[in-house]
């Protein structure tokens, strides 16, 4: 037993720590790592990890592959400080053509030592919005648009590239398409495709945070690839407010299906553990307060119209509320230009619509054929046990749930047999050889 302990651990460090094992660079190879999606803390961890591992490695250089709509104020400032001090240059390519470098990508462009971009492609709009994709007002707009103004021009002074048009970038959002860049210095050069970066890069020289000047030699040059760890690409995906928003959701509807229609419990268990998931996305973001109470509200008054009497106004009460906090989620503050797809929550509000309403229907089914079924008729028919009786429960007989009391204890698969009805409640007791 204590030799298939070590065993297990052993393979499990393998898998954590696989992509980061891979052969030592040569000394003219260029270590590369590639980032797509939201900006958030499992890749700000990942490209730390990255720029560690290429100076390990002796890699002449760290090329960056960027492609973002923008991502988390706090993930990209560590991003920033990581690469304006690494102690051998970085680079950022903007690829694939079709790709962006929105919001935080044009920050982590500006920081790198070298900026380059594939053919169509574009950066730009960096301007701060609110949780629904609108312009902020007041004083919270000023005090973030000032000091995001105050590092982009910095960085871009420290890098010999445009600031004029980085300011434009952050107080007018602007964007910009690969030609203009080049043309306007935002960016160093505009490379076809990867042989054509290194051959662009050879002969460069690059001025490091400590002072020292490195030239690169890039002619001859392999990538080396720095790929991120299941785990990194797990808490990146489950970082987007949109995948973590699903999640709860999704959640939520197979906890209230399986609360309507008690079964097997395996709805309520997927349920929990969806929920689960997406709270671990939520609590890596920057939430509004307002769009956290109202999701709370929604999913409070989703499950008391369920077992409410009157049926389908809360419902609808809690559909406006998830839509609002949905909007209101991100604290724009500190996340700009990231929100929770708008198709996203239409589709789940009407997925949650759709779901509760059904358990009502359920419910009040039950509820009629109920009232409506005869004692002496149910007395002596065998019923299926759906929620544990000890000493109440639910069962299911003749097509209706019903609720359930008895002096045996009988879980869920059991058969039990009804010897009497108290109101609306079943008094059932265990069958022979009752089995699942």
């Amino acid at each position: 037993m204590r030799q298939l302990r070590i065993l297990a651990l052993i393979v499990w460090l393998s898998l954590v720590t696989l992509p980061s094992l891979s052969y030592a660079a040569t000394d003219d190879a260029m270590c590369v790592a590639s980032v797509s999606g939201i900006i958030n803390p499992a890749v700000a961890d990942y490209l730390q990890r990255s720029v560690i591992q290429a100076e390990q490695q002796a890699c002449q250089g760290l090329v960056i592959k960027l492609n973002t709509p923008g991502g988390l104020t706090t993930s990209t400032w560590q991003i920033g400080e990581t690469v304006l001090n690494a102690k051998l240059p970085v680079i950022v390519y903007v690829t694939p053509q079709g790709a962006n470098a929105g919001s935080a990508g044009v920050f982590i462009t500006y920081a790198a030592h070298i900026a380059a971009m594939s053919p169509n492609t574009n950066i730009g709009a960096a301007h701060p919005v609110d949780g629904s994709g609108v312009d902020m007002e007041g004083d919270l707009r000023d005090k973030i648009t000032n000091d995001a103004v105050a590092r982009i021009t910095t960085w871009a002074e420290s890098n010999d590239r445009d600031a004029e048009w980085a300011e434009q970038a952050v107080r007018q959002s602007v964007s910009i398409g690969s030609n203009e860049a080049l043309e306007l210095g935002v960016i160093n050069l505009i490379a076809q495709d990867d042989a054509d970066l290194l051959r662009q890069l050879d002969g460069r020289e690059v001025t490091l945070a400590n002072g020292n000047q490195v030239t690169l030699q890039t002619q001859t040059s392999a990538f080396q690839p720095i790929e991120m760890t299941w785990l990194e690409r797990l808490l990146h995906f489950l970082g987007d407010p949109t995948i973590a928003t699903m999640l709860i959701s999704l959640g939520s509807l197979g906890i209230y299906f399986e609360a309507a229609n008690p079964g097997l419990g395996v709805g309520g268990f997927l349920g929990v553990i969806a929920i689960c998931l997406g709270l671990y996305g939520l609590s890596v973001l920057p939430l509004n307060t307002v769009g956290v109470v109202l999701l709370i509200l929604a999913f409070v008054l989703f499950g008391i119209d369920i077992f409410a009497t009157a049926h389908g106004a809360l419902t609808v009460g809690g559909l406006a509320s998830f839509v609002i906090g949905a909007l209101l989620l991100v604290d724009p503050a500190e996340a700009p230009g990231i929100i929770v797809s708008r198709a996203l929550i239409t589709g789940l509000g009407l997925g949650l619509a759709s779901v509760i309403g059904l358990s009502i229907w359920i419910i009040r089914r039950s509820k009629r054929v109920g009232r409506g079924a005869s004692g002496d008729r149910l007395v002596g028919t065998i019923a299926k046990v759906r929620s544990s009786v000890a000493p109440e429960g639910t069962v299911f007989v003749e097509g209706a749930l019903w609720q359930a009391r008895s002096d045996d204890v009988l879980t869920v698969g059991d058969q039990a047999e009804i010897v009497g009805l108290d109101g609306l409640t079943l008094i059932v007791r265990r069958v022979a050889h009752s089995g699942r």
